[in-house]
Order: structure tokens, then C-alpha cells, then sequence
């Protein structure tokens, strides 16, 4: 499922058969946001609920900017991962579809 934007809220859903570890969940620091010719976004928080990560951005995007969203997965415990620990991978420059 492609990543989207509704004002400053990013949601990137996961297809997994088990839903998100809530409690292991990846730092602000392994997402990147990025607008092209933009002001800089950067990721304030992420939360967890079901197969569904939030990134709440630092600013509204607006629906004529052309956004993209990168994850590294970190070293340790704390990633993005499904509820029996099977990590999620990385992911360079998803482009970002727009929400209303």
C-alpha cells in the first residue's frame, strides 16, 4: 500500500498477516521525508496501531508538493516490525500519495 499525506500526518500501512509491534517501534531518526524544492520536513513522532505506522511531520504538506518517504531500518530491538518479531525491510524514496 503506497504511503500517504493528510496535512501533517504521513501513514505507511503494512500488508502483514499479524499486526505492528506497538511497543518496539522504530525512532523519529529511520524515517526521512523529503519534498522536492520544498521546506525541509522532518519526522517529529511515530506511532503504532495495528498494521498501520503514523509519522507526524514536522509541517503541513501541501497537495500540489511532491513528497517521497525513505526508512532504514536501525541496528537493535526498536524497528518496525510485525508482532512475531519478523523485521519490516528498508525502503529508499516511496512516493507519497496525496489524502484529503
Amino acid at each position: 500500500h503506497r504511503p500517504k499525506v493528510t496535512g501533517n500526518q504521513l501513514t505507511l500501512t503494512y500488508t502483514d498477516a499479524s499486526n505492528l509491534d506497538p511497543a518496539n517501534t522504530a525512532a523519529t531518526s529511520a524515517f526521512a521525508v523529503s519534498s522536492a524544492g520544498n521546506a525541509a520536513i522532518s519526522v517529529n513522532s511515530v506511532a503504532v496501531s495495528g498494521k498501520t505506522v503514523t509519522l507526524t511531520l514536522s509541517r503541513a504538506v501541501a497537495t500540489a508538493e511532491t513528497v517521497t518517504v525513505s526508512y532504514t531500518k536501525p541496528t537493535g530491538d526498536n524497528v518496525i516490525q510485525d508482532a512475531a518479531g519478523n523485521d519490516a525491510v528498508s525502503f529508499s524514496n516511496q512516493a507519497v500519495t496525496h489524502g484529503t
